[in-house]
C-alpha cells in the first residue's frame, strides 16, 4: 500500500464513518473506480482504531463517567443493592447502549461477511444510498421539537435504535445516519441523538475489531509500519472534526444536506450501472 492510498483511505474513513453517508458504501465506490480498498486486515483495524479514538476524545466526559459507574454499579450488584440507577444517569447509559448493541451484534456475527459479499455491488449501494437520504429527511422532519434525554429513552426504544444500527451492516446504509434517525424517532433531542449514536458505536467497533484481530493472528500481518501510522492519524484527525461538524449540522436541522449528497451519488451509481450494462 502506498502513502497516498493510506492518506486517501484515512481521510475517507474519518469522513464517512461519522458523516451520514455510509463508510462501507464509499469503500465499494473506491474499490470500483479507484482500485483502492482497505487492503490488509491490520490496516482496516488501525483505521477503525483512529475513528474510535476520535469518539473517545469527543465524548471523553460521558465515556469516563460510564467507565466509573460501571464498576460502582457492579459493586452495588455484588452487595445486592441492585443497579441503583438513581445514583447516576450514566448507569442507564450503560444499560441502554448494551440493549442497542444486541441486534447488530447478533446479525454482525452471523451474517456480516455474507451481507458484504452479496450486497456490495455498485447498483445495490446506489439504491441503499437513496434509502439513507430518505431516512435523513425523515429524521430531520420528525425530530424538530424533541426534548428527550438519553437516560429517559428506555430499554425498548434503545433496542429499536439498535435495530436501525443492524440495518446499517448493509453497504450504503449509513450507521451514524440510521442510528441518529432512530434516536430522533425515539424522542431524543438532536444533540443527544448524535451522542447516543456515537456512544453505541463503541461496542460495535470493538466487537468487529476483535473478530478481525483473530483473523490477523491466523494469517499474519502484511502491511508496513508507515502506511499504518499515516492511516491511523488521518482517520483520527478527520474523524474528530467530522463529529464536530455533524453535531453542528444536526443542531441546525440541516441533515437534508447529506440527503442531497446521498441522492446525487446514489443516482449517479445507478445510472453508471445501467450505462455499462446496456
Amino acid at each position: 500500500m502506498t502513502t497516498i492510498q493510506a492518506i486517501i483511505l484515512g481521510i475517507v474513513q474519518g469522513l464517512t464513518e461519522f458523516l451520514p453517508v455510509s463508510s462501507s458504501g464509499h469503500l465499494v465506490i473506491l474499490q470500483n473506480f479507484m482500485g483502492i480498498s482497505e487492503g490488509s486486515l491490520e490496516f482496516a483495524i488501525v483505521l477503525h482504531l483512529g475513528t474510535l479514538l476520535a469518539v473517545v476524545i469527543a465524548y471523553y466526559e460521558s465515556i469516563w463517567n460510564m467507565f466509573k459507574q460501571f464498576f460502582l454499579m457492579l459493586a452495588d450488584l455484588i452487595t445486592l443493592k441492585g443497579p441503583c440507577f438513581e445514583k447516576s444517569k450514566y448507569r442507564k447509559y450503560i444499560v441502554y447502549i448494551l440493549m442497542a448493541s444486541i441486534p447488530a451484534g447478533i446479525v454482525g456475527v452471523l451474517f456480516e461477511d455474507f451481507i458484504s459479499e452479496k450486497f456490495g455491488s455498485i447498483i445495490i449501494v446506489g439504491f441503499t444510498l437513496l434509502i439513507t437520504g430518505v431516512l435523513l429527511v425523515l429524521g430531520d422532519a420528525l425530530g424538530k421539537n424533541n426534548r428527550g434525554h438519553i437516560e429517559n429513552v428506555g430499554a425498548g426504544k434503545a433496542f429499536l435504535i439498535g435495530v436501525f444500527q443492524m440495518f446499517a451492516i448493509t453497504p450504503g446504509i449509513s450507521r451514524s445516519g440510521s442510528t441518529i434517525v432512530g434516536g430522533l424517532l425515539s424522542g431524543l433531542k438532536k444533540e443527544e441523538a448524535v451522542e447516543f449514536s456515537f456512544l453505541m458505536s463503541i461496542p460495535a467497533v470493538l466487537g468487529s475489531l476483535l473478530l478481525k484481530i483473530k483473523d490477523i493472528i491466523a494469517i499474519g500481518a502484511t502491511t508496513s509500519f508507515v502506511p499504518l501510522i499515516i492511516g491511523f492519524f488521518c482517520s483520527l484527525v478527520i474523524g474528530y472534526f467530522s463529529i464536530v461538524l455533524l453535531n453542528n449540522i444536526v443542531k441546525k436541522g440541516k441533515l437534508y444536506y447529506f440527503s442531497i449528497y446521498c441522492w446525487i451519488v446514489g443516482l449517479a451509481l445507478i445510472i453508471y450501472h445501467v450505462l455499462i450494462t446496456f
